[in-house]
């Protein structure tokens, strides 16, 4: 069964991750190391995933110069 949650916080050495029907804290390494706060995290019963498809670009990522007059 695939599930899907998100990022919610970085606590030690472990994660943080919101299910649809709760949380759960997991070992930090089992993450993929490009893994940021917010990002959606697809677990397939052996292996978490980011879901590049539900991602947002960061604030830092939609910056622009001209922004600053």
């Amino acid at each position: 069964m695939i599930k899907r949650g998100t990022l919610e916080r970085l606590d030690g050495k472990y994660a943080v991750l919101l299910w649809e029907n709760g949380s759960s804290f997991i070992p930090r390494r089992y993450l993929p190391p490009e893994a940021r706060l917010g990002d959606t995290i697809i677990f397939d019963g052996t292996t978490y995933t980011l879901d590049f498809s539900n991602s947002s670009p960061s604030s830092f990522q939609t910056f622009s110069f001209r922004q600053m007059g």
